[in-house]
């Protein structure tokens, strides 16, 4: 916490000067009787051309001694004030008097004037001066009083750690005293209490409003070097490291003048330090490239550490805001900038690079509640910027743009309008897959669809579009693993079962799920040892009955559809950055591709040859048959069975010779390959 001013002796003799000139003038009017000169009074009559007219009615009525009286006071004034003309003298001479103001005919009787002359314009003595300078003072030491009251419980409170209430007594001993006092004691308590207020205000952490109250309280006392040295730390807390230095130096440079506490003078010399350190900071950063991850990381030590002495610079914290934007940290950039959001949303970087983290990290429901929530309080004055350089639409509109399109997708889907569930999630792909954890969730759901309507291969290559945007997404994994079961391709249904328990033994919560996928594993492993071929016509997504010419036609828009080259061009990068993650990316999505395109080609070629066609179909026969015959008997008896069947019809080399192999290097690429039948 700061420290807080209790002396009252701590006031400096900036004021004296001004304060003894104006008690000195105090007291020039108190010396000796303080008249009124009449002189300007009968110039500026006389310049308005004023005409006199003597009259004796008024004299008659005067008593000879107030006549005698009148006449003396009269000769001793004009020899004193005056020198004027005989008729001038004539004219004053009179006691009563009228006047002819210009352009009218109305006469004013002087007696009045006079008479009025006699109340208002009486002479001022030492006795009422004495009296207006004891009430003015008497109102200045009420005010000083009153504005000390409330500095002290201020202080109390600010001891006690209130620092709320400590703000607002220091505020209303600031507003007990007018903007007009200049009386020492007055000045001295009103910079105490700004003084003390930025104090409390720095504790709060409202650094600007504390600097603002360092201000006003150095300008009242310029000689005030401790709260000048706590306006230079406002000024480095907030990054104006110029400003900062200059007080910094001023105070240093002030220190031979006057008398003050060595730790001031200690204070400002670590001051100081720390502000080149922060200009030393800066250039490093602008020097760094920031091109690769590496670069970007020690970018942002170089920023860290300046923030630790200017930790409520706006430029820094932005610098740190865009360097973790660029390292996709979107987790830390939303409790950074909503630690330091402001009310009133004058810092509208922040609310952006929010819903940015919101919107890459595929929290889109969460972003969407934010910009209404900001939109509602007021404090989004700007739109969005677009996420897009070829489109203008926002990223506010995009966002519920793709919430709208994902949600009439489910409701399809619940329904049983499957066709219908594909478009919307379509439509939602095709607005953006710049939020890649959405974009997964939209690939994932569209492949449900796709396999409730038998489009197998299509399930399965959205299922890996959906991983190969989020590797971690683990209901992809799962529901690919199921669609390889379903083709009978246990060798890859078997990997993303390893690759899902390994993700869910890291899980303590999910426990239960990491059970069942250990039981599904171990009973695809051994399916996978009666090594049965592929499903042929659910690859293509045909009847067993399908005609060639069907065939060839569902194999065609297969190819097409699923062909590598094309499939990458689905998950093309925009400007969220990272080069290399999207060049990742498309790798694994060509990789994956590249094995589904090559398992419809085989499928296409066993169904197109009739013979082999045949020979497939017989085997699917007896396999069917078997697995009926499987579930009413006993393992035994089922065994035997299938193993006269196999003996008879030679199968097993059928069997052996269309089984998938696993991945295969030559000469660096993996390939799909299949023993064909010969």
């Amino acid at each position: 916490m700061e420290n807080l001013e209790f002396s009252s002796d701590t006031f400096a003799t900036a004021l004296d000067s001004d304060l003894s000139s104006t008690a000195t003038s105090g007291n020039q009017e108190k010396s000796g009787t303080r008249l009124f000169e009449f002189g300007s009074i009968l110039e500026n009559i006389s310049k308005e051309n004023f005409t006199f007219a003597a009259s004796t009615s008024g004299q008659n009525q005067m008593s000879p001694e107030t006549r005698k009286l009148k006449k003396k006071h009269w000769s001793k004034t004009s020899q004193d004030s005056f020198s004027s003309t005989s008729d001038a003298k004539s004219t004053y001479a009179s006691s009563s008097t009228s006047i002819l103001f210009p352009g009218s005919t109305q006469k004013v009787d002087v007696s009045i004037l006079s008479s009025k002359k006699k109340d208002n314009f009486k002479p001022t003595n030492d006795q009422d001066s004495k009296h207006g300078t004891s009430a003015t003072a008497s109102v200045s030491i009420a005010a000083e009083e009153v504005c000390e009251k409330w500095r002290l419980r201020g202080n109390q409170a600010y001891g006690n750690g209130d620092l709320a209430k400590a703000e607002d007594y220091y505020t209303q001993g600031l507003n007990s005293v007018s903007q007009t006092e200049k009386s020492k004691g007055c000045l001295r308590a009103l910079m105490l209490c700004y003084s003390n207020r930025a104090a409390t205000r720095i504790s709060l952490r409202r650094m600007k409003d504390a600097l603002k109250d360092c201000l006003m309280a150095a300008a009242i006392d310029p000689n005030f070097l401790k709260v000048q040295v706590r306006a230079a730390h406002c000024y480095l807390a907030i990054g104006e490291v110029e400003n900062s230095t200059f007080q910094y130096m001023k105070c240093l440079q002030s220190g031979g003048d006057i008398c003050i506490d060595r730790k001031l003078l200690v204070d400002a010399s670590e001051g100081l330090e720390k502000a080149q350190k922060v200009t030393q900071c800066l250039k490093q950063y602008t020097e760094l490239p920031r091109r690769t991850p590496e670069d970007l990381e020690c970018a942002l030590k170089v920023i860290d550490e300046a923030l630790r002495i200017s930790n409520y610079s706006e430029q820094l914290l932005q610098m740190k805001a865009d360097t973790l934007l660029m390292l996709q940290r979107y987790e830390q950039i939303i409790l950074m900038c909503e630690q330091t959001l402001s009310p009133d949303g004058s810092d509208s970087w922040r609310s952006n690079l929010i819903v940015k983290s919101y919107f890459y990290l595929g929290k889109l429901e969460e972003a969407h509640e934010f910009i209404k929530k900001q939109e509602s309080s007021g404090r989004i004055t700007e739109r969005l910027e677009s996420m897009s350089l070829d489109s203008m639409i926002p990223l506010a509109d995009t966002i519920s743009e793709l919430l709208s399109r994902k949600a009439a997708g489910n409701e399809a889907y619940k329904s049983g309008r499957y066709s219908e569930a594909v478009e919307n999630y379509t439509s939602a792909l095709s607005c953006s897959v710049e939020s890649r954890p959405f974009a997964a969730i939209c690939f994932c759901n569209r492949a449900a669809a796709y396999r409730a309507l038998g489009q197998i291969s299509d399930a399965i290559a959205d299922c890996s579009l959906a991983i190969a945007l989020d590797p971690s997404y683990l209901k992809a994994i799962s529901r690919r693993a199921s669609l390889y079961e379903m083709i009978r391709d246990y060798g890859q249904a078997t990997n993303d079962l390893r690759r899902l328990v390994s993700s869910l033994t890291s899980q303590m919560d999910k426990s239960n799920q990491l059970r069942q996928t250990q039981i599904r594993l171990y009973n695809i492993e051994e399916e996978s040892k009666k090594e049965i071929p592929l499903n042929m016509y659910l690859i293509l997504g045909v009847e067993s009955t399908a005609a060639a010419s069907e065939i060839k036609k569902a194999y065609r828009k297969a190819a097409l559809k699923h062909h590598p080259d094309k499939a990458a061009l689905l998950v093309s990068r925009s400007d969220n950055g990272d080069d290399r993650l999207w060049k990742e990316i498309s790798e694994n999505v060509y990789k994956d591709a590249d094995r589904l395109f090559k398992m419809i080609g085989e499928a296409y070629a066993v169904l197109s040859n009739p013979s082999k066609r045949s020979q497939y179909d017989m085997d699917e026969e007896m396999r069917n048959e078997i697995n009926k015959f499987t579930r009413s008997s006993s393992g035994r008896m089922a065994s035997d069975v299938q193993s006269t069947i196999f003996e008879r019809s030679g199968s097993r080399r059928f069997q052996d010779s269309w089984r998938p192999s696993v991945y295969s290097q030559s000469k660096g690429q993996e390939r799909w390959q299949y023993s064909r039948y010969s």
